[in-house]
């Protein structure tokens, strides 16, 4: 099911730090919300994977969400709230309520790695029947090592606020898997180079990493679909610019490429590491190739 307020193009925004104190740089966020609402997506992903949550206190996620809030624009706002304490989890979601947020995504508690469908279908539980928000489910299991199986959906799909999944394992066997196996539920993407195919079989939308920088890409290729209009080659700029950003430390590389479309500078935070002068060379020749054109990008914000 594709719920409308959801759908289209949600950018999993990064969080960027001073290179002074690794501080978040707040006035780079508003930047970015400006940059993203300019381009014309949907909405935004806060704290994420590409946001480095792990990296930010609970305190810090509040003041991201609240200061994303504040300057969302026309922007709907998916705050991720999933950490590996029960407690925090439950506060982050309250908050993001409290606050205005459209909907919550809810990594699963990552740091025990043998949690079994049990144990995790009783987490939710516990966090559903506590949250009166729109939920989806974040499966990485590349990343937390525990995968959100058909039995844990299931098992929780007579609560209705239960939106969905954002499915960023990368294959296309298991996005496929998630879209035909629940048609009641909304499927986020999360790997550009699948887009076009998943939604052509009823995926929702995508909140993917190339969304952050080439943002113009992405709402391209919707609108065009929505046109009937041949997107292969849309498709292949996509796949092509994601398959650039995967020789790279995606953080790191993502905000560099922001520098140089002009939104300024910012760091990741240790123990993720920025890119080496060699890296950030190649990553120009790379992004030359694909007819990026450094000298059109003159944004005033």
């Amino acid at each position: 099911m594709v719920y409308k307020q959801f759908e289209g193009v949600f950018a999993p925004i990064l969080t960027p730090f001073s290179s002074r104190d690794f501080s978040i740089d707040y006035e780079f966020v508003r930047r970015h919300l400006e940059f993203l609402n300019q381009k014309g997506i949907q909405g935004v992903l806060v704290s994420g994977t590409n946001g480095e949550f792990p990296s930010l206190s609970v305190e810090e996620r509040k003041n991201l969400i609240s200061w994303v809030l504040k300057f969302r624009g026309n922007l709907k706002v998916i705050m991720q709230t999933g950490t590996s304490s029960f407690v925090d989890t439950i506060g982050l979601s309250e908050y993001g309520k409290e606050k205005g947020v459209d909907a919550v995504l809810i990594a699963v508690p990552y740091y025990y790695k043998n949690i079994n469908d049990v144990g995790l279908i009783d987490y939710y539980i516990q966090i559903f029947n506590r949250i009166q928000l729109p939920i989806f489910l974040y499966n990485m299991p590349q990343v937390t090592k525990i995968k959100i199986t058909g039995t844990v959906i299931k098992a929780l799909l007579g609560f209705q606020n239960f939106l969905g999944i954002k499915e960023s394992t990368g294959l296309w066997e298991e996005t496929k898997y998630y879209i035909e196996s629940f048609r009641q539920l909304h499927v986020f993407v999360g790997n550009d180079i699948l887009i076009k195919q998943s939604l052509d079989i009823g995926a929702g939308g995508c909140i993917t990493a190339v969304a952050n920088t080439f943002p113009e890409l992405l709402t391209s290729l919707l609108i065009s679909l929505k046109k009937k209009e041949d997107v292969q080659y849309v498709q292949q700029q996509l796949t092509a610019y994601r398959k650039l950003l995967q020789q790279f430390p995606l953080q790191a590389a993502s905000k560099y490429i922001l520098k140089l479309r002009g939104l300024g500078i910012s760091t990741v935070r240790p123990p993720l590491q920025d890119l080496s002068e060699s890296q950030k060379r190649e990553l120009e020749r790379g992004l030359e190739k694909l007819g990026f054109n450094f000298q059109e990008e003159n944004i005033s914000f």
